[in-house]
């Protein structure tokens, strides 16, 4: 867990991971998501899908964000409509220009050897994964059509003694810094 700390204190020294490309970065920035005086121009829906709980610390996460930053925040389900471009219905209707809407796949990948006739371990030793897959969609709120769709992938080693909740924060936390500019991982 000491490993754990140390790691998120020391990535808020550093520059935060960049899980949108800098051309997709430009992109968001040229849609004004956000106003002059930094202000969110859009609504906030999150869809997370999991084997697990880690679901419940993405969740957590992205309502603290929309919280500290007076955004409405929708939990949605991953078949919802505001992912395939349909026209919103008028009593949906939001007062925001835009819709930002995230599907997220917690991925937890066990550490594991491989082993010989079941019981003999032959190396091949794989350290855990934590991280996610997903897509952030920014849709126009009066009509639904999609405008930027952008597929987002970060994962992480982590240590098999810990617990994936403080990684799950770590990639989730550079992930809203991505989309939100005033965001810092260190400011959890």
């Amino acid at each position: 867990m000491a490993a754990v700390l140390v790691a998120l204190a020391l990535q808020g020294c550093a520059e935060t991971p960049a899980v949108l490309s800098r051309t997709e970065q430009q992109s968001l920035k040229a849609m004004k998501l956000f106003g002059e005086d930094a202000s969110p121009r859009f609504t906030a829906y999150l869809s997370c899908t999991s084997e697990d709980e880690s679901c419940a610390t993405v969740n957590k996460l992205f309502s603290e964000w929309a919280n500290k930053r007076q955004i409405t925040l929708h939990l949605i389900e991953p078949d919802d409509t505001i992912f395939k471009g349909v026209a919103v219905s008028s009593s949906k209707a939001v007062s925001e220009p835009y819709r930002l809407a995230i599907q997220i796949n917690t991925l937890l990948a066990p550490s594991f050897f491989q082993l010989r006739g079941g019981t003999y371990p032959i190396g091949g030793y794989y350290p855990p994964r934590v991280g996610y897959r997903g897509t952030v969609y920014v849709v126009d709120a009066r009509t639904g059509a999609i405008l930027q769709e952008f597929p987002v992938h970060h994962e992480i080693t982590a240590n098999p003694n810990d617990t994936a909740n403080g990684y799950i924060q770590t990639v989730v936390g550079a992930l809203i810094a991505n989309l939100d500019p005033t965001y810092r991982i260190s400011d959890r």
